[in-house]
């Protein structure tokens, strides 16, 4: 086996022929129209430095104490990509990431609680995706960071179970798990929402003592062919670190959870300043970074992997990697009713692997129009991180395939998937720093249905002495009130069920408005919001903060309902909402309720499960609910 430097620096030479034939190489660009206007800026800077400023301006150019190195990186993304973009050496050795998508980051999908085979869905709330982003993950152990502890379920029978067992669950304001197997294909993504209450179990970690009484996890070495295979203690992934551990009669959150976002901080300093939300399709993301004084200039290279969940090809699909449902499985009880029948199989095509050389200290542009290869189908062992060359199974057909595979970054107008841009020390020397952000104002969102989980955030565009680039939004439940407090913010979402990055228009003149909406909020939460503003050279205006609470829910779509949900057919029933109000406006407003709601959801999914399966039992269960939905309605 080759270390992860010299398998990154390999791959073209490897690099097998698509279609039968010679395989290109990524196309690496580089221009020198930069490195011509950068001779005419130094120039420049130079008279301007010689005559002690522009003479009877207002604006006054001082030469700052360390010129700045920038890179500046473009890519555009399809829809719901998971993105980890990180700088190494010209020996392939991993130097430091530069951005990591939320879902691995802060919701913590590479290391949860359920089997990795497990299925997927909208917001699934279970089964580490050790396949998400491998390369990364262990180009950053293999370089010599420490690996995180690895999560998995408080106390069910299996990492194969998708329904609560015990009690083992809190509310949830991220995850959720429809109740209907219509609404949990991979069809209809875009046609559902999350629940207004959800429950989850949070994980605990494993222990020395669970390893060495052999604790497995079920897996499917081939369709039909079921193993059971063993857990460690390390994981490549941080844990979920948007949590605080509920305390509160009726939830049972482990211990372990308040840890969560501590330790992955020990393990991974950075990780707050590098998280990013995942970015909407087909818009266009900058990530710019200041290269530190100490770092040699010379040649660096940017990688950039991509994955995106059920991304099927005909080599990579539910064929091949389908639903576990093997014979034996069942038998052993590994996988239950709720695992095997609802969701999708999500491992399509593999992570593919951009890499764009860049020459440190120089101005220029390049950049790459393919891919250099794709990762492993599931991260594990010792070869889990290997690069595979670009082969003919990966789809890359922007037109026939648009988003798919090596078209998961879309090429540019110049021929681009990913553009870097290096700036030298010089064209940053005179820059001045953006002005404040004026007039930072959060309210109530227009939609009051919506009002619980989004808001309307408006701004005063700042001064600046070349031009605003890109705004950072941060939103927090703890006070933002300096640098360190915004960076352990979480970067702001739109408004939209997708939890998408908030894109906010920077080619607003000075003085003028900037309203956006935002979205990922909690219901009746109080928080922090801070924005600032970023220049061409990476340089931030001030923070300015605002605080905003968010109401109570006012009407929700979609209800963890089991036993009705199974009796009526589907969640969207007339029925089912009147049932959703009555829990949600009069149970979980009191003590009594929410117990009663805790010991619905402990026995729910097995009565449902056993519902779902038998037309006469669905039609008793419906002529039992009449009289209570008819009391809920009176009531309401």
């Amino acid at each position: 086996m080759t270390s992860n430097r010299s398998r990154l620096l390999s791959w073209s030479a490897a690099q097998a022929p698509r279609d039968g034939g010679a395989a290109p190489e990524p196309r690496t660009a580089i221009r020198s129209r930069d490195t011509i206007v950068s001779r005419s800026l130094r120039t420049a800077l130079a008279a301007v430095t010689a005559l002690g400023g522009f003479a009877g301006g207002t604006l006054a150019l001082v030469e700052t104490a360390e010129a700045q190195r920038i890179l500046d990186i473009e890519y555009t993304p399809t829809r719901r990509a998971q993105i980890a973009v990180w700088l190494a050496r010209e020996d392939g050795t991993y130097l430091r990431t530069l951005s990591l998508t939320q879902a691995v980051s802060l919701y913590g999908i590479g290391n949860r609680p359920g089997a990795m085979q497990m299925n997927s869905g909208f917001r699934w709330p279970y089964g580490r995706r050790e396949g998400a982003l491998p390369v990364w993950a262990h180009a950053r152990v293999d370089a010599g960071g420490d690996p995180f502890h690895r999560v998995i379920f408080q106390d069910r029978r299996s990492e194969g179970d998708a329904s609560r067992t015990s009690s083992d669950y809190s509310r949830d304001d991220h995850f959720c798990l429809s109740f209907n197997n219509a609404t949990t294909q991979r069809d209809a993504l875009d046609a559902v929402s999350c629940a207004s209450i959800f429950n989850s179990d949070k994980g605990r970690y494993v222990t020395e003592a669970d390893v060495a009484a052999g604790y497995r996890e079920p897996a499917e070495s081939a369709p039909g062919v079921s193993e059971a295979a063993l857990l460690g203690l390390d994981s490549l992934y941080p844990p979920r670190r948007d949590l605080r551990r509920c305390a509160d009669a009726g939830c049972f959150d482990h211990a372990d959870v308040d840890s969560y976002n501590s330790d992955a901080r020990r393990v991974m300093p950075e990780i707050d300043a590098v998280t990013a939300a995942t970015p909407p399709g087909e818009v266009t993301q900058r990530i710019m970074f200041t290269v530190p004084d100490d770092w040699t200039s010379g040649t660096y290279y940017v990688y950039v992997e991509v994955n995106v969940e059920g991304d099927y090809a005909p080599s990579w699909g539910p064929t091949q990697y389908p639903t576990p449902l093997s014979t034996s499985a069942r038998e052993n009880e590994q996988w239950d009713y709720w695992a095997m029948n609802y969701g999708y199989p999500y491992r399509g095509q593999p992570s593919v692997v951009y890499r764009v050389p860049v020459e440190v200290g120089d101005s220029m542009v390049t950049g790459t129009d393919a891919p250099m290869g794709y990762g492993s189908i599931d991260g594990r062992g010792p070869d889990g991180g290997d690069v595979t060359p670009l082969d003919a199974t990966i789809v890359d057909d922007p037109t026939g395939a648009p988003g798919s595979g090596a078209d998961r970054l879309r090429l540019s107008a110049q021929g681009f998937r990913v553009r870097v841009r290096a700036q030298a020390a010089e064209a940053c020397r005179l820059n001045r720093a953006p002005e404040a952000i004026e007039g930072l104002e959060v309210t109530q969102f227009h939609e009051r249905r919506d009002a619980h989980r989004f808001a309307h955030l408006s701004m005063i565009a700042p001064m600046d002495d070349d031009a605003v680039v890109q705004y950072e939004v941060r939103y927090s439940q703890s006070p933002i009130t300096d640098e360190a407090s915004f960076v352990a913010a979480r970067p702001a979402n739109a408004a939209s069920l997708e939890i998408e990055a908030l894109q906010v228009p920077h080619d607003v003149a000075p003085g003028q408005a900037i309203e956006v909406d935002i979205g990922g909020l909690a219901f009746e939460t109080h928080y922090w919001v801070a924005a600032r503003a970023i220049d061409a050279c990476n340089t931030t205006s001030p923070i300015a903060v605002a605080e905003y609470t968010t109401p109570s829910i006012e009407f929700t779509t979609v209800s963890p309902c089991f036993v009705a949900t199974a009796a009526y057919g589907t969640p969207m029933a007339e029925e089912i909402g009147v049932l959703r109000r009555f829990r949600d406006r009069h149970l979980l407003t009191n003590p009594v309720g929410e117990a009663l709601v805790a010991g619905y959801y402990e026995v729910g999914p097995d009565l449902a499960a056993v519902i779902a399966e038998d037309e006469g039992l669905r039609a008793s269960v419906r002529t039992l609910l009449s009289p209570i939905v008819s009391l809920a309605r009176w009531i309401d």
